[in-house]
């Protein structure tokens, strides 16, 4: 005896029949959800690429143009999946190189050129960019995942114990010692330029005014 014997339809009931029907969706679907993370991972290879490209550059001026575009398109990307590591530790060395390198030297600049205002108006920008940097920081899951201190932070660590002592010699001595360093490899090409910026605005008189020497 078959199915036929008992009346049923030899080619499966109504859920095999919703099944065929639906299979057809089912499997755009899933191969949307695939495209789409293929996708979104070629975006945050280009991503990466692109940040290390942006560490080559020798121009301040246009890297800071890059960087500004940069974090827009990581912000993107961050919503499009926050849980991604990568993203999350290129924005928040991003947001760090635009607080502690062109925020903060264009503050220096207005410092030493007595345009308190405009000073004031970098120091707000910059601490909004290390806010950011911070979120992005407690985002991320492992301390592994965070990225490594960057020149600009690093290389200013001497000259501010210096101005804290009211110590003048040591204080040109480093940076004077880092207006003559030259970058040892490509990446290391901006944050060099950036700590050359940097150090010639900390030795202007008005800048150095605020150690007391």
């Amino acid at each position: 005896m078959g199915p036929l014997d008992l009346g049923l339809s030899a080619v499966g009931g109504p859920l095999k029949r919703l099944r065929a029907r639906h299979f057809p969706v089912f499997l755009a679907l899933l191969l949307s959800a695939c495209v789409q993370q293929a996708v979104l991972e070629n975006d945050v290879r280009s991503a990466q690429w692109k940040a290390r490209t942006l560490s080559t550059a020798a121009d301040p001026a246009l890297a800071h143009a890059a960087l500004s575009a940069q974090l827009v398109e990581l912000e993107a990307l961050h919503q499009r999946d926050p849980d991604d590591a990568r993203v999350l530790g290129l924005l928040e060395r991003g947001y760090r190189l635009m607080a502690h390198g062109f925020v903060e030297l264009r503050y220096l600049e207005a410092l030493g050129a007595g345009e308190l205002a405009i000073a004031e108006r970098e120091r707000q920008l910059r601490a909004d960019a290390e806010a950011r940097a911070r979120y992005y920081r407690q985002q991320l899951k492992t301390a592994a995942a965070a990225s490594a201190p960057l020149a600009v932070e690093s290389d200013f660590a001497e000259p501010e114990a210096a101005c804290a002592r009211h110590d003048r010699a040591a204080y040109e001595q480093r940076l004077n010692a880092l207006l003559a360093a030259a970058e040892t490899q490509p990446e290391e090409r901006l944050e060099r330029a950036l700590s050359r910026r940097l150090a010639a605005s900390w030795l202007s008189a008005n800048v150095a005014a605020r150690c007391k020497f």
